[in-house]
């Protein structure tokens, strides 16, 4: 069985289309989903983390419900599951994951070019290709209309 890692270090209308593209992925084929809710080491939380609800914006708390849902009605269908909670560089975190669980492909929710954070995604990225075999899949923001 294939272990597809999703990574999440925000929550984003592209970080649910990630984690719902995971679980669709695992119901067509022989997959299972590891989510890993990441959270830095400088102090500074990550949304997953934060425990006053007054710190996220509603829209992050909605999509974080959402996620939690999925996953919750993904286990539930029979979808085999696990989910991890860590605090560390992204990059050393994720690759951590990638050799401990034998990760066979890492699914990377991946902003439109305007985004602020697309560089330092497209830096991971590239950064992941080169430190695991794991094959990166890229999701992006549904096209509206």
């Amino acid at each position: 069985m294939n272990k597809l890692l999703v990574p999440l270090d925000n929550f984003s209308e592209i970080s649910l289309n990630a984690a719902r593209y995971a679980v669709e992925f695992a119901k067509r084929s022989d997959s299972k989903p590891v989510f890993l809710f990441l959270s830095r080491n400088d102090g500074v939380q990550s949304d997953c983390f934060v425990a006053d609800v007054s710190q996220e914006t509603e829209k992050e708390k909605k999509i974080k419900e959402k996620i939690e849902l999925l996953i919750d009605c993904s286990i539930m269908e029979g979808i085999n599951i696990e989910q991890y909670k860590c605090c560390g560089e992204y990059i050393e975190k994720v690759c951590e994951f990638v050799r401990k669980l034998n990760i066979a492909e890492i699914v990377i929710a991946v902003p439109d070019k305007e985004d602020e954070h697309y560089q330092k995604i497209k830096k991971n990225i590239s950064l992941l290709v080169q430190m695991t075999s794991s094959r990166i899949l890229t999701v992006k923001k549904k096209a509206e209309g």
